[in-house]
C-alpha cells in the first residue's frame, strides 16, 4: 500500500454506488481507507488469504478468478465504484477467489468492521451473524459451482457429497450418515450429469468403500471422499 498517499474525498463521493452516503460518512470512509495502486496483471488479493479487508475500486478494471488446480476460471469483472472482497463480512473466511488488475487500478482498502460501522452504523459481529444465516449458503454455492468447472464427474460428485455431509450428516460408526434422503436423480441434478452416469459413479464409490448404502440413505467416509475430490481421475 502507498503509505504516502491518502484517499481523496471526491474519489469516494463521485462513485455512483456510494453517492447516497452523507458527507460525514464519506469523509470517515475516505479517512479510514488506505490506497492501493496495482499495475495491470498484478494481484489485489490471492486465493487462500484471510478475508480481512473490504475493497472499493476507485479506478480501473479488475477481474475475479477461481484457480481450479491448473485451470483458471474467470468469475467476472469489477468496475469502478464496485465494493468487493465481501467474504470478509462473513465469519472466519478465506478468499476463495483471486483478484487481479485487468488494467492499472486504484483501490481503497478498509477494514470490514470500519466499513460496516461507517456505511451501515451496525457492529460487524451482528451483521456477520445475519449474513452467515442468510447469504452464507449462497456464497458457498457460488464457490462450489466455480470449483466444478473443469472437474470430472467423479470429483464433482465427491465434492457434492462432502458438502451434503457437512450440512446434513451425523457421525456413524461407519462414517457420516446423510440424514437427507436423496434420489440418484437429485444427485445427478446437483452435479450436472445424467442419472445413469451418476448411478454408475455411485456404484464405483461403493465398490471402493467410500460410501455405503442403507436403503435410500448414504453413509460416506469423509476422509476418503476428500482425497477423491482433490485427486483428478483419468477418464
Amino acid at each position: 500500500m502507498a503509505g504516502d498517499l491518502a484517499i481523496d474525498l471526491k474519489s469516494i463521493t463521485r462513485l455512483k454506488s456510494l453517492s447516497w452516503m452523507r458527507d460525514e460518512q464519506a469523509r470517515q470512509l475516505a479517512a479510514a481507507s488506505a490506497p492501493l495502486k496495482v499495475r495491470r496483471e498484478g494481484a489485489i488479493f490471492r486465493e487462500g488469504e484471510a478475508s480481512s479487508h473490504v475493497y472499493i475500486l476507485l479506478s480501473g478494471v479488475a477481474k475475479l478468478c477461481y484457480v481450479n488446480r491448473e485451470q483458471r476460471v474467470l468469475v467476472g469483472f469489477v468496475g469502478p465504484g464496485e465494493v468487493f472482497g465481501l467474504s470478509s463480512l462473513l465469519p472466519q473466511t478465506t478468499r476463495p477467489f483471486r483478484c487481479e488488475a485487468y488494467s492499472d487500478c486504484l483501490v481503497a482498502v478498509v477494514k470490514p468492521e470500519i466499513f460496516v460501522d461507517t456505511v451501515l452504523g451496525v457492529p460487524l459481529e451482528r451483521l456477520s451473524i445475519i449474513l452467515d444465516a442468510t447469504v452464507g449458503r449462497w456464497w458457498g454455492m457460488l464457490v462450489r459451482y466455480a470449483n466444478f468447472v473443469g472437474l470430472g464427474l467423479r470429483e464433482r460428485l465427491a465434492g457434492a457429497l462432502l458438502e451434503l455431509a457437512e450440512k446434513f450428516g451425523v457421525r456413524d460408526s461407519r462414517g457420516t450418515l446423510l440424514t437427507i434422503k436423496l434420489t440418484h436423480a437429485d444427485l445427478a441434478e446437483l452435479v450436472g450429469a445424467s442419472r445413469q452416469r451418476t448411478t454408475e459413479q455411485l456404484n464405483d464409490f461403493e465398490r471402493e468403500g467410500v460410501i455405503t448404502r442403507e436403503g435410500r440413505r448414504l453413509i460416506i467416509v469423509p476422509e476418503r471422499l476428500w482425497q477423491l475430490a482433490q485427486t483428478p481421475h483419468p477418464n
